[in-house]
């Protein structure tokens, strides 16, 4: 845990360092955002069997650092460094089990690291609407789970076993408003993370496997 996140400040560190020197060049931005996110867990598993369960989404939040660099009129690059609060409700109903469902939220902080290929649709325009896609990677900050059981009541505990690294896809849009020596900005991302997380859901009972997705709402600015 230490190693990741020295290397998430000093990759930090190394970014605001070199697009603050190249800024100068005027197709090169850093900036700031943040925003609430939706989220939650979907699986390519089929559900049934020693259990049944039900998502719910869980609120969320995501702040954190950008470098832009313009490629052209038409595209940019974009690496973001953010801290992401990820998880889900889960209903999980075990045959067999007379003491009623398992309620179980995870809570799954992340430092996650986009990189984005940006269209700008009308580049010449005074608002810039764009849209984005791009492969992420993320670190595991921190993973905690709760679940209530009627026999035990509520209780929290941490995930051990869980994979510390996730990877996948970010899709996005956004639009881009000039207004002096800064640029406003929204921000819409959905990302949808392609490793499997198996996670508790209480002791004795059946772990099952996740993947994570979110939607994000953010506003920034950059400079």
């Amino acid at each position: 845990m230490k190693s990741r996140l020295k290397f998430v400040v000093f990759a930090s560190a190394m970014l605001v360092g070199i697009s603050s020197s190249l800024a100068a060049a005027g197709r090169f931005g850093i900036g700031f955002q943040g925003g609430f996110a939706l989220t939650n867990h979907w699986s390519t598993k089929e559900k049934g069997g020693n259990y049944t369960m039900e998502s719910d989404i869980k609120d969320g939040f995501v702040a954190g650092g950008l470098v832009t660099a313009r490629l052209s009129d038409l595209f940019s690059l974009e690496a973001d460094i953010l801290f992401v609060k990820k998880g889900s409700n889960q209903t999980i109903a075990v045959p067999g089990f007379s003491f009623g469902d398992i309620k179980v939220t995870y809570r799954l902080d992340y430092v996650e690291i986009p990189l984005l290929l940006r269209t700008h649709i009308f580049p010449r325009a005074k608002i810039q609407p764009n849209l984005a896609v791009g492969p992420y990677v993320a670190f595991l900050a921190a993973k905690k789970y709760t679940y209530r059981i009627v026999v035990v009541g509520t209780v929290e505990e941490e995930i051990r076993g869980i994979k510390s690294t996730d990877y996948g896809v970010a899709f996005g849009t956004g639009l881009e408003i000039p207004a002096g020596v800064v640029k406003l900005r929204v921000d819409y991302r959905y990302t949808m993370g392609l490793v499997d997380l198996k996670l508790p859901t209480g002791p004795g009972f059946p772990e099952i496997e996740l993947r994570n997705y979110c939607h994000g709402l953010m506003f920034g600015l950059v400079f």
